[in-house]
């Protein structure tokens, strides 16, 4: 596979649509710059497993997931012996709500970017000022992503990182949820990618403390960071009482009756 272009596309319709896991926001990113060359993608299911740490299962479902959605065409042809897929992200299908209200009144009918053209930015030229050049400052204050849906999309979007991290450790995900709320409520909220991060981070301190209660001690991190005021993740200055987790007793209600020798079977009817 060659290598890939240095940059990604990640257009708004796909990083705001919440019916995809982040994995698979970025997944699709990684197949807009595999086919900036060509328009499109033929890189195997085995290509992206060791860049993601997953399986081919896996990347199987993201493809199918993501051309459910419209975000990209899947197509086949014979290359030797066997077929090779060919992936074609569809940059500009999903339309553009503001295009649509205020149509460019120098273009006479819009129509989708093509796969060779997105990376190609308009030359800027003395006669021919850029679109940023024309506009009032008062419209970028108004316009400021980060001011607007976009704080609360990545924000929702790291919360559900933090949700699948640890789902099977209630306290965990709920320590990770009021981290989440403690930095967003900083100068430096959490991004996709510094959630990713902490969640590593956790396990790293739990296996150099060596405990037996690991969810319990990365719970109790998170707890330290909250309860004083900081921004990272660090091992804990307190004692932390180490026990073996509790386990759940197993359900008796579906164990079979014990009959005796002496047992009346009148009993059981």
């Amino acid at each position: 596979m060659d290598n890939p272009g240095f940059f990604a596309i990640l257009p708004a319709s796909v990083r705001y649509d919440r019916r995809l896991k982040p994995a698979e926001k970025i997944f699709y990113a990684e197949i807009t710059s595999l086919a900036d060359k060509t328009g499109c993608c033929y890189a195997s299911n085995a290509y992206f497993c060791p860049l993601y740490d997953t399986t081919e299962r896996t990347v199987q479902r993201w493809v199918k997931h993501l051309q459910e959605l419209g975000y990209v065409a899947v197509s086949y042809a014979r290359d030797g012996a066997a077929n090779r897929r060919y992936i074609s992200p569809l940059v500009g299908s999903v339309p553009d709500v503001c295009a649509e209200n205020h149509p460019d009144k120098n273009v006479g009918e819009r129509h989708p970017v093509s796969a060779g053209d997105k990376n190609v930015a308009p030359t800027p030229t003395k006669m021919s000022p850029t679109p940023r050049q024309k506009c009032h400052p008062e419209q970028y204050k108004n316009n400021n992503t980060r001011e607007n849906n976009t704080r609360a999309g990545a924000r929702e979007s790291v919360r559900d990182v933090l949700r699948e991290s640890f789902p099977w450790n209630e306290r965990l995900t709920e320590a990770l949820l009021a981290f989440e709320e403690s930095r967003a409520a900083g100068k430096h909220p959490l991004t996709v990618n510094a959630a990713s991060l902490a969640c590593n981070k956790l396990n790293q301190l739990a296996d150099e403390a060596g405990v037996r209660d690991r969810y319990g001690y990365m719970a109790a991190v998170l707890e330290q960071s909250i309860l004083r005021g900081w921004e990272g993740l660090f091992a804990l200055k307190d004692d932390f009482v180490d026990t073996v987790p509790t386990q759940r007793p197993a359900s008796t209600e579906d164990r079979p009756r014990e009959i005796g020798p002496d047992t009346d079977i009148l009993d059981f009817l």
